[in-house]
């Protein structure tokens, strides 16, 4: 299985989006899986201008002369892609977002019925892969709900490229994930992580034990406990800032 993981967060190696995707990775190479890692803010996309030149001119053929097309070529390669990205607004980051606006030179610009879903219109795809999809996002807020948006989004990007969504590992109060000074707290949820790359790979899926344990608070305490905590963190941060 060739799987390709898209790293959605500016920070790139510093985030907590790829602090969650490593372990994860590592899990399915372990199970056997050929994996890569790109982090999309590395290669400096320009945004889709909406001109149509990959369409009529140079059909599958981007306008922009960047690294885009390399990357197309890997992701019309892979089997399984595994979108990673921080929680912006109640949606995905916004390099995430150039990157699928990007991907428009994949599809042909006719209208045709959607092959799977009744009554719906979609474009013809160039390529047959990749076939599957999962989602990995860390968000700052200490709740689940703020994700429902985002995953509503994945689900219907996989659905309109006949991708099968196999699911989703969300991470709410994730911010100290990107604090290597706190890594060695995490170790038992990346233990958990990991083992959940494993799954999908063998299993095709991540088993509901498992996804339970995942959604397990990383702190203990109250949501007041965790409020003061992080009030306490950003305060600091902020009078760190000021002396420099």
């Amino acid at each position: 299985m060739k799987v390709l993981a898209l790293n959605g967060s500016p920070r790139a190696e510093r985030s907590s989006t790829y602090h969650i995707l490593k372990p994860f990775l590592k899990g399915m190479q372990s199970a056997g899986a050929e994996t890569e890692v790109i982090h999309i803010q590395k290669l400096k996309l320009k945004s889709c201008l909406g001109c149509y030149t990959c369409w009529l001119k140079t059909p599958g053929v981007c306008v922009h002369k960047d690294s885009m097309s390399e990357v197309i070529e890997k992701f019309n390669k892979s089997d399984l892609i595994i979108f990673g990205t921080p929680l912006y607004v109640f949606s995905m980051s916004g390099i995430m977002k150039t990157f699928l606006d990007r991907l428009i030179p994949r599809l042909n610009p006719e209208l045709i019925p959607h092959p799977k879903i009744e009554n719906l219109t979609t474009h013809p795809s160039r390529y047959d892969l990749p076939e599957k999809m999962f989602l990995i996002s860390p968000c700052g807020f200490p709740e689940f709900e703020h994700f429902d948006s985002l995953v509503a989004t994945f689900k219907q990007f996989a659905r309109m490229a006949n991708m099968e969504y196999l699911g989703e590992i969300l991470r709410p109060s994730a911010e100290a994930l990107s604090n290597y000074g706190m890594q060695g707290l995490f170790k038992s949820y990346y233990g958990l992580v990991q083992r959940a790359g494993e799954q999908l790979v063998l299993k095709g899926g991540v088993e509901e034990d498992l996804r339970n344990q995942l959604r397990q608070n990383l702190f203990p305490g109250s949501k007041e406990d965790f409020y003061e905590m992080a009030n306490a963190y950003w305060k600091m941060k902020t009078e760190d800032e000021k002396k420099h």
